[in-house]
């Protein structure tokens, strides 16, 4: 399963509803959609693209402890995953229940993010404008 389709699942999920999502991606935990957004405003996570209209936050594995904690000082739901590929099946970390959270945008401002992926036809188009590589 790819790691979009997972994180769509996840979110998705009716036991999920009103819950920050997060999911082991390498060695990060990453919110992605909604959750970057909410996560970007409760915790000050750099907000960054994973694709056009799609923002992302994320933190190394190694500081979970501390970022479960600056969650749970929040007051607001979440849960972390861990997602074994070999057994392509997440597992639950950690489910925290409290206030909910909501959010429908699943990015911030991408006309005026520092870090928007150009589509191929942009790419195209600035090269043709241009006359080649900015």
């Amino acid at each position: 399963m790819k790691y979009l389709d997972l994180v769509e699942k996840l979110q998705k999920a009716p036991e999920n509803d009103g819950n920050i999502v997060m999911i082991k991606n390498g060695i990060f935990f990453v919110g992605v959609g909604k959750d970057a957004i909410i996560l970007n405003n409760l915790l000050g996570l750099k907000l960054t693209c994973m694709k056009n209209e799609l923002c992302k936050v994320g933190f190394q594995t190694r500081s979970i402890e501390k970022y479960v904690k600056k969650l749970q000082e929040t007051n607001k739901s979440f849960v972390i995953y861990n997602y074994d590929r070999t057994k392509n099946q997440e597992d639950e970390i950690i489910r925290i229940k409290a206030e909910p959270v909501y959010e429908q945008n699943k990015c911030f401002n991408c006309e005026s993010c520092n870090n928007k992926q150009e589509t191929t036809d942009e790419i195209i188009e600035r090269i043709k404008q241009n006359g080649g590589i900015r």
